[in-house]
């Protein structure tokens, strides 16, 4: 993941000097005089507190992960994907962007402890040759995986396996349910072009994220490799 670009800062203010002018004006104020304002001040937002005390915002009830402890956040800086702004994963194929994508979603399959999957909402199956572990796979590599089919199916001719038309219809709506369920709200913003003389969509912009090499360093950790045996039935 890239770094915010260093071109990007606030825009300019014009409150800047205004600032300036009451701080200097603020200071020729006698000291008993703005004691006595902060003093009002103070009192005023005590009887507000008490007339009207604020209403804490219930937080939704998050759902458990035993990958909770894998997120950090941090500033991520968007590609547009146009002209020579183009990461791997846009490149037309090859050998190597194939395996750019691959290393996205390689360690799907992941065990977890008993007690990890206790808190879980969802049961999962257990591991039958690994008493007390449990497979499950965090579904940001199940993303990944969809979008990798739907660039596979644009691109007819370089000997991706065939994806039935129910697969990739659960692929489109796989990734349309978790772009929903998320709702990214980091504004878009429209910058002056001078060579299209016009103000353009600019998509390329600053976002906060999870950082995605931590969760995948967690998954890594307790990767399968591959899906156990799921042939045999339990009872209970």
């Amino acid at each position: 993941m890239s770094k915010p670009s260093r071109d990007y800062s606030l825009l300019p203010t014009d409150d800047e000097g205004y600032e300036k002018k009451r701080g200097s004006a603020l200071l020729k104020l006698p000291l008993s005089a703005i004691l006595l304002v902060s003093l009002l001040c103070n009192i005023f937002l005590v009887l507000c507190y008490w007339i009207s005390p604020p209403t804490q915002q219930a937080l939704p009830e998050t759902v458990y992960s035993p990958a909770m402890q894998a997120i950090e956040y941090m500033p991520v800086k968007f590609h547009r994907g146009l002209e020579d702004d183009i990461p791997i994963y846009e490149r037309p194929p090859s050998a190597e962007v194939d395996e750019a994508w691959e290393q996205l979603y390689e360690y799907a399959a992941s065990r977890v402890t008993k007690s990890e999957v206790g808190p879980m909402l969802n049961a999962t199956w257990p591991i039958l040759d690994e008493p007390g572990n449990y497979v499950i796979a965090l579904d940001v590599f199940h993303q990944l995986h969809c979008l990798d089919m739907l660039r596979q199916r644009i691109h007819p001719g370089h000997n991706y396996p065939r994806m039935s038309t129910k697969h990739l219809r659960h692929c489109i709506g796989a990734i349309r349910q978790s772009l929903m369920c998320h709702a990214d709200i980091t504004p878009i913003v429209w910058q002056w072009s001078p060579r299209y003389q016009e103000a353009e969509q600019r998509d390329d912009v600053v976002h906060t994220c999870r950082d995605f090499d931590r969760i995948k360093a967690w998954a890594k950790e307790r990767s399968m490799g591959s899906l156990p045996d799921l042939t045999v039935y339990l009872e209970g």
